[in-house]
Order: C-alpha cells, then structure tokens, then sequence
C-alpha cells in the first residue's frame, strides 16, 4: 500500500477520503512506528498542513483508496475569500480533534478483551459493516497497549464465539 504523504514532508495540501481507509503512522523518539489514527470516507486528512505545512504523520491506505487532493494555495485563498469556508475548515480540525481523543478514550482503557473489541467495531468497512479490517500482525497490539499474545488470544475467543468470522478466502492469510 502507498504513502500518500510521510511524516514531516512538506505539505501540498489536504486530502479528503472518499473511499477506503487510511491509517495515519507516526514515530516514536526510538524510531518505532505507532499508528495513531485510522481515517474513513469523508475525514479530511492532513489538516495539520493548514498551520504548520507539514504532515505531522505518514498516511498509508490500508485498503484501496480514493482520495481528493486539495491544494493548499487554493486553500488558503479561498478561506481568506470565504468565512463560511474557513469556518468549516475549523469545525473539520475540531472534529479530526475529537476523533483523536475518542480513539484514545476507547481503545486504551478497559479490559484487553474490550479494547480489542472496540478495535473490531471501528475498523469495521464503513461500506459493509460486515467486513473488518485489521492490521498486519503485531500491529494491533501496540495500538491498544496489550501484549501481541493477548490481544491473539483475545481476537482467537472472538472468532470462536463466531463474533469476527474469517472468510474462507482469507483463511490461513492471517
């Protein structure tokens, strides 16, 4: 899957997702990645470029992904030309906010059984509900601060208490 930007390389603009899912990568002093945030259709990613013009995180699509780039001269001139515009802008960088301090909220506090649960339930296909996509292995248990072998063995009760069911296809790919 592709970068469609990395981290502290200078900005040239913000990208809506129209389809697919995003995650946004940061790294640590010690030069270990953390996933910081995974983004869905509609979030605009990249907002941070507004201020700063540069990307705070890398982004990587972790399923096909269809994005809109929006430059950021066009963007600055029309916020300057539109207060309806930029105050959307605002209300998009309080949301992305918000967003941020809810994944924090759900998936680092309770039982590892429960943050990988609410892992499950926000990586779940905006377009099918049904269909849930996880990160490579040892990917998800940093993400919720949960030993790799727990947060297995708690995905493993998962699938035999038929809550998360592995297509056939995919059986043996995990």
């Amino acid at each position: 899957m592709s970068a469609q930007f990395t981290e502290g390389q200078t900005a040239v603009g913000v990208f809506t997702l129209r389809k697919g899912m995003v995650k946004l990568l940061r790294a640590t002093a010690d030069g270990r990645e953390r996933i910081v945030r995974v983004m869905r259709p509609g979030d605009v990613i990249g907002l941070e470029a507004l201020a700063t013009a540069r990307y705070d995180s890398e982004a990587i699509a972790l399923v096909e992904a269809q994005v809109c780039r929006i430059p950021l001269s066009v963007l600055h001139h029309l916020s300057a030309k539109s207060p309806r515009l930029h105050k959307r802008l605002m209300q998009k960088c309080q949301q992305a906010l918000k967003d941020a301090e809810d994944w924090l909220a759900d998936l680092n506090f309770g039982s590892a059984r429960q943050r990988v649960a609410a892992l499950a339930l926000k990586m779940r296909d905006p377009d099918q509900p049904g269909i849930t996509t996880f990160f490579a292995r040892g990917r998800a248990g940093p993400r919720l601060l949960v030993e790799l072998t727990k947060a297995v063995i708690c995905l493993s009760r998962l699938i035999t208490k038929s809550f998360l069911v592995i297509p056939s296809s995919q059986k043996g790919n995990h």
